[in-house]
């Protein structure tokens, strides 16, 4: 019987010292082991939205870049092309250009686009340069206006106006 007492309370030692350790242990590494496995379903779904996001950056860049290439005039023929669309949208609207000057301006940081910029005179009525506006918009010529002033001939024509204007068009292969 003591014997067997004996092997009672070693059995418990041992359980006590060994095996109930063990399995302690064997349980943290099993919630390691899960969270690790979380960690990395959630590294690999930033991992996706980061890349689906780079994606989408790359193909705004080359939509940018086609968007700038098809709105922009090459250098050899912006001049006529210019002088083309606005004598087309003056004679529509029943304008009459007075003077026109151009002026080619780098952009910064592009050596290969850059805009002109034109300063322009112009006479009609309110109602021309309404029209004239609505056939710059309507161009095939990208047109940015920068400034329009309109005021009364001086003289003495009340009907019509005096215009200056100045807008800016994209040109490449500067």
């Amino acid at each position: 019987m003591a014997a067997l007492g004996a092997l009672a309370v070693c059995n418990s030692g041992f359980y006590v010292l060994a095996v109930r350790p063990a399995t302690r242990g064997e349980n943290e590494l099993v919630a390691r082991n899960a969270a690790l496995a979380a960690q990395v379903k959630q590294s690999r779904a930033s991992v996706e939205t980061v890349q689906a996001q780079a994606n989408l950056i790359e193909k705004a860049k080359t939509d940018g870049s086609a968007l700038v290439q098809e709105i922009a005039l090459p250098r050899q023929s912006a001049f006529s092309a210019l002088l083309t669309e606005l004598g087309a949208a003056a004679t529509q609207a029943g304008m009459e250009i007075r003077e026109t000057s151009y002026a080619v301006e780098p952009l910064d940081g592009n050596e290969q686009y850059g805009t002109l910029a034109v300063n322009a005179s112009l006479r009609g009525r309110y109602d021309n340069l309404v029209q004239f506006l609505y056939q710059l918009d309507r161009s095939k010529v990208f047109f940015i206006i920068g400034s329009l002033g309109a005021t009364p001939r001086s003289d003495g024509n009340l009907n019509e106006l005096q215009i200056n204007m100045r807008f800016d068009t994209l040109v490449r292969d500067l």
